[in-house]
């Protein structure tokens, strides 16, 4: 009778623990499915926030491309219309008889870079240290705004007609000055290689760059400079709008009409 009594008695046991076991076998895999559920939901829309994106990162590059591509096409426009307008305006000064006012006034714009320059000269190329160890990389390394108007004040020293920083042309009012990775020429920021381009005696400048100290220690240093004689160069004509405006303000305020 005992032996019976137990059996009957575990047999209740056995079954309650099979139950709780399966409950918890179920919840864990309830738990296990909804994390599942939720990492793929989350990797779902994340790769969707990731491929809509790329897909404006796209757009706003060929935007940026179509941008540039329209202001180089608006500068080149505005350069013949600027043309234009200077050569009539030195026809019509010549047709009322003023044709000193005519010279003076052109050698004015001349002197102010308003006008683009020919002739040879040279060519300077300034880049950054191609160090691959990134341990060794340090601020001496780098071309610094600095180092591009040491170059300026070179050039104009050595008697330089006009100069141009990247197709930028340089005036008694530009500003060379850093901005993160880049450098700001007058309202314009250029990122490396830095190409300084100038009217000057190619074979005496040359060898006023060759032998200058100050540039050998910079070379020294890792940067990179290149020095090219040219028997042709042009330098564009200064075209930034919004310092002209303001230097005629300026103008208009010292000697009114």
């Amino acid at each position: 009778m005992p032996m019976s009594f137990n059996r009957a008695d575990s047999e209740p046991d056995k079954s309650k623990k099979k139950l709780v076991e399966n409950i918890l076998i179920m919840f864990v895999l309830m738990m296990l499915c909804s994390f599942l559920t939720f990492q793929i939901r989350e990797g779902i829309s994340t790769q969707e926030q990731l491929s809509a994106s790329n897909q404006k990162h796209a757009a706003y590059l060929q935007q940026l491309d179509d941008l540039q591509k329209e202001n180089i096409k608006l500068k080149d426009e505005n350069s013949l219309l600027v043309e234009e307008k200077d050569q009539l305006t030195e026809n019509v000064l010549n047709e009322q008889g003023y044709s000193e006012l005519a010279a003076s006034l052109a050698e004015i714009r001349a002197l102010a870079g308003l006008t683009e320059v020919t002739g040879s000269g040279v060519t300077i190329t300034l880049s950054d240290s191609t160090i691959t160890d990134t341990s060794n990389i340090n601020q001496s390394s780098l071309i610094h705004s600095q180092d591009v108007q040491y170059f300026v004040d070179i050039l104009k020293a050595a008697g330089a007609k006009a100069i141009a920083i990247n197709g930028e042309r340089i005036v008694c009012t530009t500003n060379i000055s850093c901005t993160g990775p880049t450098i700001r020429v007058n309202n314009s920021r250029y990122p490396v290689p830095f190409i300084i381009t100038a009217v000057c005696d190619p074979n005496a400048t040359y060898d006023i760059l060759q032998n200058d100290s100050h540039i050998i220690f910079r070379i020294s240093e890792g940067v990179e400079i290149a020095v090219e004689k040219n028997e042709s160069l042009v330098i564009p004509a200064f075209s930034d709008s919004t310092v002209i405006d303001s230097l005629m303000t300026e103008l208009e305020v010292v000697n009114p009409s």
